[in-house]
């Protein structure tokens, strides 16, 4: 009689495989994918207003805005509030896909161009109208699996 350790460890090792066969990016692309590191969030955060990293802040904000009020275009002081005490609470990752990045090209490919279908796919996200970067309020693993669900 097969016991219950045993049984777990056949899933365990049956989910490993299932992660090991799933649809992966192509290294250039994958590699194309940073997380944003959440000390340099924190920080501008706190330095508000003041930050040397103004964009970082308005992206992070933009995102926030999306996260909570989808759709919606302005937002009274009690929704900017619960955006900034969302902001401060740190549960969330940021990832960025530099626009100079082969990854970048594909999807603007695959989405012909239309940079808002693009960020609509992987809501919440925004193009940095500075940098032209692509940021989405996802884990880079999140993004990754959501990326590979769009380019197959």
């Amino acid at each position: 009689m097969e016991s219950m350790l045993d049984r777990r460890h056949t899933h365990i090792r049956h989910s490993d495989e299932l992660i090991h066969q799933s649809p992966r990016l192509p290294a250039d692309y994958a590699q194309s994918i940073e997380q944003v590191d959440p000390r340099l969030i924190a920080r501008t955060l706190d330095e508000g207003a003041s930050t040397d990293r103004i964009d970082l802040l308005d992206v992070l904000y933009s995102l926030m805005e999306q996260a909570l009020y989808p759709g919606k275009t302005e937002l009274n002081d009690d929704e900017h509030t619960e955006v900034a005490w969302a902001l401060e609470d740190g549960a969330y990752s940021v990832t960025r896909i530099r626009h100079d990045s082969p990854l970048y090209r594909a999807l603007f490919q695959r989405f012909d161009g239309n940079g808002r279908a693009l960020t609509d796919a992987l809501a919440p996200a925004i193009i940095d109208e500075l940098s032209s970067d692509l940021y989405a309020l996802a884990s880079s693993e999140a993004l990754t699996q959501r990326l590979t669900e769009i380019l197959e």
